[in-house]
């Protein structure tokens, strides 16, 4: 496709001088459509209402199969704090204030550098960690998650470990605790296959999990997840099936019901 731009440029320039109005309005309509269905992000979830979250039952069996205690506190960053993938990998021990329990993060979507106060379990498995992994992390420029491949870095391997290789690893984590469920496959001329869980299913449990015990406070929640929009936290916050019925019955107004019963009757 790429070598035959000019010929199909030429298509197109000529359909622009010769479609009618409507026909032009739809087919600017369906490359648009292409467009976002192809390259751009979706801002609600394709996935109807299942939960991309982990229960509490599932993150119990992720982290009791996890043997590698680097990869263990990576994960923790991202199920205790929230943060992406790609900003777990990249704390630094700079980024650690040990006086007052405060990680430093560098919002990657907003450009702009926030703070969030470490729990003290998490903040004594750091503590815990560093002392460690002293040496590695002062070869790796003190980045916590120096890369596992360090016998094998050049000058232009990163320090730290990559987000492609934490999405592997976490997969391989998954598969062990049985929780590899697949969903869907997608579209495209490579197929991939979509699993339930992923590394942002971390995230989206802290983000869940934060607001649940915030008195479903999304305005907080949205703080802690460092959302621009409260919409898109809203995404995030997934309400438990269970809870969902339990909150249907509650809302369920007998007396009403009762009055239609009446009125069905009386018109047998």
């Amino acid at each position: 496709m790429t070598r035959n731009w000019p010929q199909i440029k030429e298509q197109v320039l000529f359909l622009g001088q010769h479609l009618t109005k409507w026909n032009l309005v739809k087919a600017i309509g369906i490359l648009s459509e292409a467009r976002k269905s192809r390259f751009l992000r979706r801002k609600t979830p394709k996935y109807g209402s299942m939960n991309k979250g982990f229960t509490e039952d599932e993150l119990e069996a992720f982290f009791s199969v996890i043997d590698e205690p680097k990869a263990h506190l990576l994960f923790s960053f991202q199920a205790i704090l929230g943060l992406r993938i790609g900003e777990a990998i990249m704390v630094n021990v700079k980024d650690l204030n040990l006086r007052n329990r405060e990680l430093r993060i560098f919002t990657e979507k907003s450009k702009k550098t926030d703070y969030l106060l470490i729990p003290e379990k998490l903040f004594d498995a750091i503590l815990h960690y560093i002392g460690s992994y002293e040496e590695d992390m002062a070869k790796a420029q003190g980045f916590l998650f120096f890369s596992f491949s360090h016998g094998r870095r050049t000058e232009t391997t990163e320090p730290h470990i990559t987000s492609e290789t934490a999405r592997k690893l976490f997969m391989q984590y998954a598969k062990k605790a049985k929780l590899n469920q697949i969903y869907g496959y997608s579209v495209g001329s490579s197929p991939k296959t979509l699993y339930r869980l992923s590394t942002h299913s971390l995230r989206h449990h802290a983000i869940t999990n934060f607001c649940k015990k915030n008195g479903g406070n999304v305005v907080l929640a949205s703080k802690f997840a460092r959302h621009t929009d409260l919409q898109t936290t809203m995404i995030y916050v997934h309400t438990a099936k269970n809870e969902l019925y339990e909150s249907i019955e509650r809302a369920n107004n007998d007396e009403l019901l009762e009055k239609v019963r009446k009125m069905q009757e009386s018109k047998l």
